[in-house]
């Protein structure tokens, strides 16, 4: 009886040390995702169309430019997390760069969202 109920007690002692291991690594995971898209539409709302700001005055975003950037640094910070994922979408629209990022380990996927809005500093956003 006493083996039993120690075995039992082992048992449960490791799910739980599985389970409350493999929620925090998806919550981390989930949490990285975030802020990888943050980074990578901060950083391709920086491609502001030059031209175009100089010609209209209006801050519009370079599309070409901004999902190349996007995608290079969400690359960049994926391998530095060391975390398998990839850029799922990148939406330019006029001053807004949206990036949606994926996150795959342990057979888990999360999604991470971030957006970002170009100024040209006389503006607050």
């Amino acid at each position: 009886m006493a083996t039993a109920l120690v075995l039992l007690f082992a048992m449960t002692a490791g799910g739980v040390v599985w389970l409350a291991r493999d929620v925090d690594r998806a919550i981390s995971n989930r949490s990285a995702a975030h802020s990888v898209a943050f980074q990578a539409a901060r950083s391709g709302a920086q491609q502001v169309d030059v031209v175009h700001l100089r010609t209209w005055d209006v801050v519009v975003v370079d599309e070409m430019a901004a999902r190349a950037e996007s995608t290079a640094v969400a690359v960049r910070l994926l391998d530095a997390y060391r975390l398998d994922g990839e850029v799922t979408s990148i939406d330019v629209d006029g001053d807004r760069v949206t990036v949606v990022v994926t996150v795959t380990d342990g057979g888990r996927t999360v999604t991470g969202i971030g957006s970002a809005r170009a100024t040209d500093g006389r503006s607050a956003p």
